[in-house]
């Protein structure tokens, strides 16, 4: 469409250009004819042709047809610059729906992990130590309410389920499910934009309970709530430090996704 417009401007270009150019030679004609002296002969055939050039020429200006071309050549550069607008706005909405796409799909993964972990805690939260040793094994009550307070977790009531897991680390602190609650704990106030309280707890699940199955997923939520904080430098150390750990996981790779976060990609 560019090309097509394009075009049509050069044609009508030349067109008045050659338009013009005649009516600079007819107009310069009878001076070359006088300085050129006696000797040249002007016959009235010639002077008629003159004057019927001169008068087609006048009848195109008093037409506008000059005027058109003109008028036509600004409204194609116009249109021109309109479509270059209207190319670059929909070039600009594409990238932001591209993004918006890729954020959503990262939420997406995000939430499928914490379900997919949350599924897994319930069906064996904790391989239940042998009786003799110097373990506790869970009470009933221990256990019913730390699936009560999951349960509201899951289920997104998570006003609810921090009252509750905090309830349940002052009862439980030592508790067969007190990291996964400590973590949980950690992820309700993430989800609820409580960034720098999820932060000190994902902390606490690293240094209260280093040899836990959640140990690994707080360090990719303290590289995530360093992100959301604006903390930059803090975030890429914990997100790194995922990926150097655990490669080939699925915590390393949304390490790396939110690594390029970070980077702007």
């Amino acid at each position: 469409m560019n090309t097509a417009l394009e075009s049509l401007r050069s044609r009508r270009m030349r067109e008045a250009a050659g338009i013009l150019l005649a009516l600079g030679i007819l107009l310069a004609t009878p001076a070359s004819w006088a300085q050129s002296g006696p000797s040249t002969v002007v016959t009235q055939h010639q002077l008629q042709v003159v004057e019927m050039r001169l008068d087609r020429v006048q009848r195109m200006l008093d037409s506008g047809v000059l005027t058109d071309m003109l008028q036509g050549m600004d409204a194609l550069q116009a249109e021109v610059r309109q479509l270059r607008g209207q190319v670059e706005q929909m070039g600009n909405d594409l990238r932001n729906l591209q993004a918006r796409q890729r954020d959503q799909f990262r939420n997406l993964d995000e939430r499928l992990a914490l379900v997919e972990g949350g599924a897994a805690a319930r069906r064996a939260p904790e391989p239940e130590p042998l009786r003799g040793t110097d373990e506790p094994l869970p009470d009933a009550d221990e256990q019913t309410a730390y699936e009560a307070a999951f349960d509201l977790l899951m289920s997104g009531d998570y006003g609810e389920a921090i009252t509750r897991l905090e309830r349940f680390m002052e009862r439980y602190p030592d508790g067969v499910y007190s990291a996964n609650a400590l973590y949980w704990l950690a992820e309700a106030k993430y989800a609820s934009g409580d960034y720098e309280g999820a932060l000190v707890d994902f902390e606490a699940v690293r240094s209260r309970f280093p040899d836990s199955d959640k140990a690994a997923d707080a360090l990719l939520k303290i590289g995530y709530s360093h992100f959301e904080l604006g903390e930059a430098e803090a975030a890429r150390e914990a997100l790194e430090a995922v990926v150097a750990g655990h490669p080939g996981t699925t915590l390393s790779r949304l390490a790396q996704d939110r690594l390029r976060r970070l980077d702007g990609r």
